[in-house]
């Protein structure tokens, strides 16, 4: 039941996106930014670290958190939180992210990578997007990454646990000792913020079942958030070329 309930929330979702783009024209994406990605040795291993950007929160734009959705773009290292609203979609919030290690979609446990649900900007997005099945405090959570700094805290305040088929234990959380990897590729898996970013998120937008939309490297904006970020003249650091990812 709980499966045709999300099924159907995602088609409806879906249909929102749709209805308001008929008629209206194909949205242009932005043009390419000149920030660069970085290799950097990162304790040991190869990681990439890019330009840091400002995070925006506009929970004053909300109308309803059980509305809200993610999107996270593993192109330009942002999380976005959006809300459906009459015939617009609302961006309510920005965020710096950090991902897997290695570029692309996750395959096994170990690999570093960040597990995609959208793979074309011309899919349904919400056709096989994630969703957020717990939210658990792990504010005295410990990892050993294995890079010499021992059983360290590492996951913020708060662990928003995704149900991502295939695989588990992926979540979105805090940056605890791991701050300078934000943005970029450094993580075994999850998704990283900034600590006070998990907080806000956690505080203001995130809920059990909120859907999670994960875009894969070579997926640009979606129409409608170009729409929204244009409505709403959202400026940001960050827009990478998708066939120039820096493959680590």
């Amino acid at each position: 039941m709980k499966t045709l309930l999300i099924a159907t929330l995602a088609t409806m979702m879906f249909g929102f996106v749709q209805a308001q783009e008929q008629g209206k024209g194909v949205y242009k994406s932005f043009p390419y930014t000149n920030v660069e990605e970085n290799k950097v040795n990162d304790h040991g291993n190869t990681c990439v670290r890019t330009m840091p950007d400002e995070s925006l929160c506009f929970d004053g734009k909300m109308q309803d958190r059980s509305k809200c959705f993610i999107v996270i773009s593993k192109k330009d290292y942002y999380l976005y939180v959006y809300e459906p609203q009459g015939a617009d979609t609302v961006l309510l919030a920005r965020f710096d992210c950090c991902f897997g290690q290695h570029v692309g979609n996750k395959q096994r446990r170990g690999d570093k990578k960040t597990p995609s649900s959208c793979n074309s900007e011309k899919a349904n997005p919400f056709a096989n997007s994630f969703y957020i099945s717990q939210i658990q405090d792990a504010s005295t959570w410990r990892h050993d990454f294995r890079d010499g700094r021992g059983n360290i805290k590492a996951y913020g305040h708060w662990f928003l646990r995704l149900v991502t088929p295939g695989h588990s234990g992926i979540g979105i959380h805090g940056s605890t000792n791991n701050a300078q990897s934000v943005p970029g590729r450094a993580s075994e898996g999850c998704i990283r913020l900034k600590d006070a970013d998990i907080i806000t998120l956690h505080d203001l937008f995130a809920r059990v079942n909120m859907k999670v939309i994960i875009k894969d490297e070579k997926v640009d904006d979606l129409p409608f958030e170009i729409k929204a970020m244009r409505k709403q003249k959202i400026e940001r650091k960050r827009h990478f070329d998708p066939a120039r990812i820096l493959n680590n």
